[in-house]
């Protein structure tokens, strides 16, 4: 036992012995960026495909600088390598790659955003509601000086969040811009390959974090919650930190929800109608590779006919059958023109007058009226028997989340829009007033 703490003390006395490694001076790294940026910037292209060897590097650099010398390129790179701008690949010593703080700065500067993951900011979420658990616990016991360096954490993370919903916003916008700037020799599957993928990964995961139930509310919503419980409670026991530190970090996170409602929104805006294209374009060419197959197979009557393009092409080199110029010919003459039926001038145009739309106030009086709910979407199809889905839909994450009802939630089920079958999880619905009457009156009865 005694040499191995002996050993473990000599093992830690030689870690603490050895030489910390030299800062880079940022000052000589600025200045060779700013010196070599003509040369930089064409490598920051490959170095997004993935890793450079040496001679390819060298390569690259003599095709930049025609009139350097081997012996200039390999003093170039050696200065690059020990300012850090390029890193070795691991276990690949002859691979070369920029370093990735380097890259990012450079991207930075070039106005590049890379698209990142739903992922990144459900965690970020999950840091947020930590850091409101540690801010509760130190104005708890009273803790100043924790409690104003948790808001500052907190206020930095929430900054985070709102700098990555804008990248992945403008990276949003770069996915739709090379969609529809691609080569349109491309099949249209291909050409459209990133923005399926971006909406895969990104914009569903995004739908169900933003929701009114998702992740994201939640994690907003606990935030929010402890940061005015501490306004209220400062103001009876006293001020810890300051309010406007708290106001301002309540804004921020605010900020950061509406920000990622905008964002989520613009992405459906960009995208939905480009991968509407994709999917259509996909359900024309598979119907066409089947009826390419039975004719293949068959012959071409035995495609049906309501499924034949009439396409139009010259008289001079269509070659029918026998039976289709016989058709034809027949058609010709027995042709006569529907003729054609204008409205009446006195006559006034029947139906009913298109009905306003309804107010908030309107449709909440009218939902109060009728509580207890037992379902709040069946009770709004009863309402509305021929109104649009969307409409539907936003009635009901409307009124799900008004603060004067009581909401349980109830199985899912199918329901029948006049356009559409939508499956979803309603609620009941119950007076909040009321509620709350019946758990005093329930609280004497227990005693």
């Amino acid at each position: 036992m005694n040499r191995n703490g002996r050993d473990a003390v000599q093992s830690l006395l030689l870690f603490v012995n050895q030489p910390a490694i030299p800062m880079i001076e940022p000052k000589r790294v600025l200045r060779a960026l700013a010196e070599h940026w003509a040369l930089l910037e064409p490598l920051c292209e490959h170095f997004d495909q993935g890793t450079l060897s040496l001679n390819e590097l060298r390569s690259q650099l003599a095709a930049q600088q025609l009139d350097s010398t081997p012996q200039d390129i390999t003093s170039l790179l050696d200065v690059w390598i020990r300012l850090d701008i390029l890193v070795p690949v691991a276990k690949s010593p002859n691979r070369f790659e920029l370093n990735a703080r380097i890259h990012d700065f450079l991207a930075y500067l070039r106005r590049e955003h890379r698209l990142g993951l739903c992922l990144e900011i459900e965690a970020y979420l999950r840091h947020l509601e930590r850091l409101a658990g540690y801010i509760q616990d130190a104005f708890d016991i009273r803790d100043g000086h924790d409690l104003a360096r948790q808001l500052r954490l907190l206020d930095m993370r929430v900054r985070d969040v709102l700098k990555k919903l804008a990248n992945d916003e403008q990276a949003l916008v770069a996915v739709a811009e090379r969609a529809k700037t691609s080569d349109r020799q491309i099949p249209l599957r291909q050409r459209y390959a990133e923005v399926l993928a971006t909406w895969d990964e990104y914009v569903e995961p995004m739908i169900q974090l933003v929701n009114a139930d998702g992740a994201f509310e939640q994690g907003v919503r606990k935030v929010e919650n402890v940061l005015l419980k501490m306004l209220t409670e400062q103001q009876r026991l006293g001020h810890l930190v300051d309010d406007d530190m708290l106001l301002r970090t309540h804004a921020r996170i605010l900020e950061m929800q509406t920000s990622a409602q905008l964002t989520l929104r613009h992405a459906r805006e960009l995208l939905l109608p480009l991968r509407e294209e994709a999917r259509r374009h996909n359900a024309v060419t598979r119907g066409a590779a089947l009826a390419l197959s039975a004719i293949r197979r068959k012959g071409i009557d035995a495609v049906p006919q309501a499924a034949m393009p009439m396409f139009t092409r010259p008289q001079s080199t269509f070659l029918g059958s026998a039976s289709q110029v016989e058709a034809y010919v027949y058609a010709l003459a027995r042709f006569e023109p529907k003729p054609a039926r204008f409205p009446k001038a006195h006559k006034t145009q029947k139906g009913e007058a298109p009905r306003a739309p309804r107010t908030v106030r309107e449709m909440l009086e009218r939902c109060e009226d009728a509580l207890p709910m037992p379902d709040l979407m069946t009770w709004l199809l009863e309402q509305e028997p021929d109104g649009a889905t969307d409409e539907l839909l936003y009635w009901f994450s409307r009124l799900s989340r008004e603060k004067r009802f009581t909401r349980e939630r109830l199985e899912r089920r199918d329901y029948h829009t006049h356009e559409h079958q939508v499956s979803l999880r309603s609620f009941a619905l119950l007076s909040a007033a009321d509620t709350a009457a019946e758990d005093s009156a329930s609280i004497p009865n227990a005693s």
